[in-house]
């Protein structure tokens, strides 16, 4: 099976990156609203993979990596000769992607936003269907440097900050949780300004950011659920800290194929996602 990583760095590269000065939240005007999602699929499509193998691509958000690898190698030892290449990145860059000329059989976002983009561009064969949920946590370096405790500490003094770009799901979430909560009673004064005082830089996908509290280099990020699952199974320890209450943290996941993509074998990798083998999979790498 060939993994393209498309949008993960060495930690080489890491190491040698700038922080972002003009990195920081900005909190929406609570009249602007939010793009209306188009509802997904109810039914599971019906394909199946050729006899004699064959290659698909699926592009599939940065934080589906590790359980759509795994997902991926399943299918390959139950259908000899299939080859399927699973190209991640930040959701809003695969679609830019396609729309650009990229080609690939199926496309998996971590948000409707980014999938309705997609719908709208014409570039879906089929109808989108939710095929797993995630939340949002905030995780540090094993060892805490920064004793970070909770969401307060993100705006005290010397921690630095990782998020992934406001372009990106991961980013668009995270900031709709912090201003929501900036505007509860129970934030602390000026919490915003604090935490945008301490971002160090905006990553393109949720995965730099994982990767940039694995190594060091910032004190506290905003990941998913499944990458510190994702980091536990590959031997990187991290602490786990969960958002307040009644934050809105939970995400859900769209699927479809593409246009001018293998239907037939589209479709099959769809439904195997869909399967309780496939669910087992992503239950494994801290999808609900």
């Amino acid at each position: 099976m060939r993994l393209l990583l498309s949008c993960l760095l060495t930690l080489t590269l890491l190491a040698l990156g700038t922080p972002s000065a003009s990195a920081e939240i900005v909190c929406p005007d609570p009249a602007a609203g939010t793009p209306e999602a188009t509802p997904a699929a109810e039914i599971v499509p019906q394909g199946s993979f050729p006899e004699d193998g064959g290659e698909i691509t699926v592009f599939a958000a940065a934080s589906l990596t590790d359980a759509f690898t795994e997902i991926a190698e399943a299918i390959e030892s139950e259908h000899e000769g299939m080859e399927i290449t699973i190209e991640t990145g930040g959701s809003q860059s695969l679609v830019t992607q396609l729309e650009e000329g990229a080609e690939a059989d199926v496309l998996a976002t971590a948000d409707d936003v980014t999938m309705l983009r997609a719908q709208e561009s014409d570039l879906l064969a089929s109808e989108p269907r939710i095929f797993a949920h995630n939340r949002l946590v905030i995780v540090t370096p094993a060892d805490n440097p920064a004793g970070i405790t909770g969401i307060d500490d993100l705006a005290g003094d010397d921690v630095r900050v990782v998020l992934a770009n406001g372009d990106v799901p991961a980013g668009r979430y995270a900031t709709q949780a912090f201003c929501t909560y900036d505007s509860l009673d129970e934030s602390v004064d000026g919490f915003v300004d604090g935490l945008n005082a301490n971002i160090v830089s905006e990553e393109p996908d949720v995965r730099h950011v994982l990767t940039k509290v694995q190594v060091g280099e910032a004190d506290a990020g905003v990941v998913y659920a499944s990458d510190a699952a994702a980091s536990e199974l590959n031997g990187i320890g991290l602490r786990v800290i969960d958002f307040p209450a009644g934050l809105p943290v939970s995400v859900h996941y769209p699927i479809a194929t593409l246009a001018g993509g293998k239907q037939g074998s589209g479709n099959a990798f769809i439904a195997f996602v869909l399967s309780d083998e496939g669910q087992q999979i992503l239950r494994k790498y801290g999808f609900e």
